[in-house]
């Protein structure tokens, strides 16, 4: 058993000592004994004590002495440096004056074991030094450790630190100080325990609520409740009152209730967990491997924008949708679109998390290889808030894929690392700007930004991934605190070095992602038409190279057009995803010169396109020029009628005899006759006037075209 020098032990039911902490002073083998110093004596002259090394083994292992530890105070918890060159001086006088004494083992033996020592006497005499003084030096000394440090005067004690002084008479604390000799100030107002309880009340009453007044106005509502008949007094006699003034109610109030108490009850419990409570822990505490944890958030743009078909028509703000990796801050997915927070542009966002980014940059006239942005991939665990996530479409497309993982209402905190994305994003692009309403920083007169907005969806895309590559490789100093791989491979801490090592050490919670799988489940589904055109989907035709080979729009238009299954990609027209048969994959299909207008632009601008079409529709429905024509068609309808019932009556054979000659004599009639009609001889050829009505001449045709026989799809078994 160990038993060293200094050691603390605590003793429980033994009738050698009183239960309490003893510190080993020396350990006498000559005389087989340990002095025992008592540590829960607080008297300033105690004196320590003998017992045997046998019995104090006994104790030991009978389990009434067991070691533990003394907490020292904190003023000797100091470091040599930051100790004053006063209280220095202080502690090396007295380690002087015990110096010689505390080395001398005779004299502790018999301090310990004897009533009276006359040694102690001589050598304070000798000193120059009170004889109890020098006892008080020595239990200081033996109390706090045995070293010099034990000496170190206790300052940091003095005034009653932390205890509350009792009232008298005399009111506590300096007194109140007129300015000029002039002004004598009213008498200072003692605060007893009564006073106390009325502050605890009114502090409750009116201060500690998430609508609490403020404390100067708490302060007149407690003079008011408990002090009403002392100020009707001193106002009759024409005196200050005897009241506690509002800076003892503020001392008070601070002295009664914590600062966390205060901050606790001024405030929800949800804005207290938001913006007040402590930060101890951190984004990676349950796992730092890429993939864990991905988050999704929107927010709407701070820009107004206007559309690409004609700028006169400005769109309003943006959607932003941004999927970051919670570990290496990896930015692995992004969106922009006019809906707004939805579950039709989420997933948007995510399936261009889990498709390769090439082929989305280069959509907006940004060519990046997929190494510049690797991911692809499914997390383990995507965390969400309780918006458009948390519908039956979002699990039944995702739960096969990854977890959902839901966030407590109006808690943006527990997905921190997606928000300060959005800021990064406000601050290094989009408040830059023309039409930048600065996250509605706004002053009042100024100029609307609406006005000034000259962007497109399509520009303002394209900045957004120029920023979002650049944020993927900033340097981060949090990620050299997350995993050794980037010190031992001597990789600056950006997101795409950490994402890039910890996949090629594969060190991540990955998933790789089958392309097919992500069109069909995640990219929005519609219908689309076959026809003769090729595929016709809100007012634009796609064709491939598969749609030409079978000549389906021949079929189409001979067959009549059918329904088709597709999946569209909102960012872009240049091509859609269809499903040709039922037991295929979704084919790429890519837009048709027929509708080179919408070449490059986003899905959005077509659909402006029948939004402005079905404005103009609803603008004229009809023309006045039609409701005119109309009237007076019905009004010429009459008047025929009307002849036609005043008119002689004869048979039908009469009616259509002689049809030639009653034209001949109309036109003589009705029209200006240049000459007279007369016979002319008969000539080898005739005129043009005779040809048109009197002979039919044919036209040569061609070689009739053999019908062809060929089997094709369920659709139809022939080809004209």
């Amino acid at each position: 058993m160990e038993l060293p020098r200094n050691s603390v032990w605590e003793l429980k039911g033994s009738d050698l000592a009183d239960d309490g902490l003893y510190r080993v002073l020396d350990i006498m083998s000559d005389v087989t004994s340990v002095i025992l110093f008592p540590l829960s004596n607080n008297s300033p002259t105690t004196r320590p004590f003998a017992i045997s090394i046998e019995a104090f083994i006994e104790h030991v292992k009978s389990q009434n002495f067991t070691k533990t530890v003394f907490s020292l105070p904190s003023f000797l918890l100091v470091a040599e440096e930051n100790i004053s060159k006063e209280h220095l001086s202080r502690r090396d006088k007295n380690y002087e004056l015990i110096e010689s004494i505390i080395s001398d083992r005779g004299f502790l033996f018999d301090y310990a074991t004897k009533k009276r020592v006359p040694h102690l006497a001589k050598y304070a005499e000798k000193m120059g030094i009170d004889r109890k003084a020098l006892s008080r030096l020595l239990t200081q000394f033996w109390r706090y450790g045995q070293d010099k440090m034990a000496l170190l005067p206790a300052y940091s004690k003095s005034g009653g630190l932390g205890k509350d002084r009792r009232p008298t008479d005399k009111p506590l604390g300096s007194p109140k100080q007129p300015r000029t000799v002039a002004v004598e100030r009213a008498v200072k107002f003692i605060v007893t325990d009564i006073d106390k309880n009325k502050f605890t009340k009114a502090l409750k009453k009116y201060y500690l609520k998430q609508t609490g007044l403020t404390l100067s106005k708490t302060y007149k509502n407690m003079l008011i409740d408990s002090y009403a008949d002392e100020v009707r007094l001193a106002n009759a006699y024409g005196k200050p009152p005897v009241v506690p003034t509002l800076k003892q109610f503020s001392y008070w109030s601070k002295k009664i209730f914590s600062k966390d108490e205060f901050i606790k009850n001024r405030t929800s419990e949800n804005d207290y967990l938001r913006n007040k409570r402590g930060l101890l822990g951190s984004v990676i505490q349950d796992s730092y491997l890429p993939g864990a944890h991905f988050e999704i958030d929107a927010t709407v743009a701070d820009v107004h924008i206007v559309s690409e078909l004609g700028s006169q028509y400005i769109l309003g703000r943006p959607t932003i949708y941004i999927v970051v990796d919670r570990a290496s801050r990896m930015i692995v997915g992004m969106h922009v679109s006019l809906f707004h927070a939805s579950w039709r542009a989420a997933r948007q966002a995510l399936s261009n998390c889990f498709l390769p980014k090439s082929r989305y940059c280069e959509e907006f006239g940004v060519n990046i290889d997929d190494s510049e942005w690797p991911c692809s991939h499914i997390p383990k665990d995507l965390v969400c808030d309780n918006g458009e996530m948390i519908g039956l479409q979002p699990k039944k497309a995702l739960n096969p894929m990854t977890k959902l993982s839901f966030t407590p209402p109006y808690r943006p905190d527990c997905k921190g690392v997606v928000e300060k994305c959005f800021d990064i994003l406000n601050k290094k692009v989009i408040h830059e700007f023309l039409g930048t309403t600065r996250g509605g920083n706004v002053i009042r007169g100024s100029r609307d930004p609406r006005k000034d907005a000259i962007y497109t969806l399509k520009e303002v895309t394209f900045e957004i991934i120029k920023a979002v590559l650049e944020h993927n490789k900033s340097i981060f100093s949090d990620l050299a605190f997350s995993s050794p791989l980037l010190v031992k491979n001597d990789l600056s801490p950006t997101p795409i070095n950490y994402w890039k090592i910890h996949l090629a050490k594969h060190k991540h919670e990955l998933q790789a992602a089958l392309p097919h799988d992500v069109i069909s489940r995640l990219l929005p589904p519609t219908q689309v038409s076959m026809t003769r055109n090729g595929i016709h989907f809100n007012g634009l035709y796609y064709s491939n190279k598969e749609i030409e080979e079978r000549n389906l729009a021949s079929i189409a238009r001979s067959s009549g057009q059918w329904k088709l299954e597709a999946r569209i990609d909102e960012n872009t027209t240049n091509h859609i995803y269809v499903k040709l048969d039922k037991n295929k994959n979704f084919e790429l299909c890519y837009l048709l010169p027929r509708s080179r207008m919408f070449k490059d632009k986003s899905m959005y601008e077509s659909e402006f396109i029948q939004d402005w079409l079905d404005l103009k529709k609803e603008l004229t429905p009809i023309s006045v020029t039609s409701i005119d024509d109309h009237q007076n068609r019905h009004q010429v309808i009459k008047n025929a009628k009307e002849r036609s019932n005043n008119a002689e009556k004869m048979a039908f054979s009469e009616k259509t005899k002689n049809v030639r000659q009653r034209r001949e004599d109309e036109l003589q009639a009705t029209t200006n006759v240049l000459q007279p009609k007369t016979k002319t001889p008969e000539t080898t050829y005739t005129t043009i006037s005779e040809n048109r009505s009197d002979k039919i001449i044919s036209l040569p045709v061609g070689r009739k075209r053999r019908k062809k026989e060929s089997n094709h799809d369920n659709n139809t078994s022939y080809i004209p």
